[in-house]
């Protein structure tokens, strides 16, 4: 029976509501991707089973969280992820995604839709076959599967797809307007996401050879801009523009240093392993949960924890 009831929405201690969870479910990928944070785990093989995953789910729907988005890893490696989608939809009633690198879209997305997912976002962060293997760091070139997967989900109705694209110096940068062409013809959502990294790795040699503003992007887009609207997760901007291959909208998303990023960040975190995180970036923020994941009144005490103890990371 569907969970309707969000009477205790709860706010942390910076007035921000609660109201999304983004679960890893696992943490091993087929790709290698050189700008991969891992969800900021480590890479294991431990994960929390479906009938656990419930029970956060409905612990969460009970404070008003009424979005879930899954993750990686990459979640469809799970062979109990239709499994996952059906218990969790039980709770849920409203959106439902999955981000994934899209290889095993085609076998899965009609089982996904039929579950209850609403929708993917699909890492593709070249669209060319070089430099796309040259990211994904893989023996075989996956290109073609992924843009079968994206067919598929496209077929099965898991749409809008949001096409992820990880903006990186030297790499991908001269791609943007070619991944705009790709979005346009297949009926996608561009996210264009900045290069991020925490502010102790904000001067390193990988931060330094990959980062590349997104302003720049973003003010000639703007430019062309039909209409804007606003994501509010993050209040991200969302420009809808008019090209010859089509209408396509295009989506910004820009958290380093940006105060107003996180000032409208309304997500908790699950890993794989059982644990509530509250932010990506920060490290020793984690609150363990894999003991009592067969004990709601348990899991509900910690989700109170971490939900008060969320802090803007940037402020």
């Amino acid at each position: 029976m569907l969970n309707t009831v969000h009477s205790d929405l709860l706010y942390d201690n910076f007035g921000r509501p609660v109201n999304s969870l983004r679960i890893q479910l696992n943490a091993i990928c087929n790709f290698h991707c050189i700008f991969c944070h891992m969800e900021g785990t480590e890479r294991s093989m431990q994960y929390m089973t479906p009938e656990e995953i419930e029970n956060v789910v409905e612990v969460a729907a009970r404070h008003g969280v009424n979005k879930i988005k899954f993750t990686g890893g990459e979640p469809l490696l799970r062979e109990d992820i239709l499994e996952i989608v059906r218990r969790t939809r039980k709770h849920i009633t409203g959106n439902i995604s999955l981000t994934t690198n899209g290889v095993e879209l085609q076998k899965l997305a009609e089982g996904l839709k039929e579950a209850g997912l609403d929708r993917v976002n699909i890492s593709l962060h070249a669209i060319d076959e070089y430099n796309f293997h040259f990211i994904t760091d893989t023996k075989k070139n996956f290109l073609p599967v992924v843009k079968e997967g994206i067919e598929a989900a496209k077929e099965a109705g898991l749409g809008p797809i949001k096409i992820n694209f990880v903006l990186m110096k030297n790499i991908n940068e001269n791609q943007v307007d070619g991944m705009i062409k790709f979005c346009a013809e297949n009926n996608c959502i561009l996210q264009l996401i900045e290069f991020e990294a925490n502010v102790e790795k904000e001067h390193s040699e990988e931060y330094i050879e990959y980062h590349v503003p997104l302003e720049p992007v973003e003010n000639r887009i703007k430019q062309k801009a039909e209409s804007v609207e606003h994501n509010p997760l993050h209040n991200r901007e969302r420009y809808t523009v008019n090209t010859e291959y089509g209408k396509v909208k295009i989506e910004f998303v820009k958290p380093m240093r940006n105060v107003d990023f996180c000032r409208h960040c309304t997500r908790l975190r699950v890993t794989a392993d059982g644990k509530f995180k509250t932010c990506l970036l920060r490290e020793n923020d984690y609150f363990e949960i894999k003991d009592v994941l067969e004990d709601n009144e348990e899991i509900d005490k910690m989700y109170r924890e971490a939900v008060r103890a969320r802090i803007p990371y940037w402020r």
